[in-house]
């Protein structure tokens, strides 16, 4: 009895754990062509939507971040006006309260990226390469610009 009951349990968490596990990672692009890390989506233990920025060249760094979080594909691409920012690149979004009964989520990921790319001689101040960049996806106005966004399905 007691091995059933154990057994029970530890089958009950692995059911837990499968609902709660949805994940993906999405290539981070600055200037278009250049991979400068990985945009993490998951959703954790709690029901929260988490989106991590992860800067994986270490010429780079991270300066500020913006992020759209909707049920539809986003028909903007200014992302001043996405809804969610953050300098750290660290998201959690409560699913049930912002988008409760939600099959599919649509997720645009802009970043301010840098590496440093030399010294000013006269001022010894450093010289920065700074970039724009999304997380790899279809672009959002196709024509325009290059701002991309992607599908995150939720599972049940």
């Amino acid at each position: 009895m007691k091995k059933f009951i154990v057994i029970s349990i530890v089958l009950l968490m692995l059911a837990g754990f499968a609902i709660t596990s949805s994940a993906m990672e999405v290539t981070l692009w600055a200037g278009q062509n250049i991979d400068v890390g990985t945009l993490n989506v998951e959703i954790d233990g709690d029901g929260n939507l988490v989106v991590t920025y992860n800067i994986t060249d270490l010429e780079w760094e991270l300066l500020e971040t913006h992020l759209y979080v909707g049920t539809e594909a986003p028909t903007k691409s200014a992302p001043g006006r996405f809804p969610y920012d953050a300098i750290d690149g660290v998201y959690e979004i409560d699913l049930g309260a912002d988008f409760p009964g939600a099959v599919t989520l649509y997720i645009a990921a802009q970043a301010e990226v840098r590496k440093q790319i030399g010294v000013d001689p006269d001022t010894l101040e450093p010289i920065y390469q700074e970039e724009t960049a999304w997380a790899e996806g279809t672009q959002i106005r196709s024509g325009k610009n290059w701002a991309m966004y992607f599908e995150f399905p939720l599972e049940d």
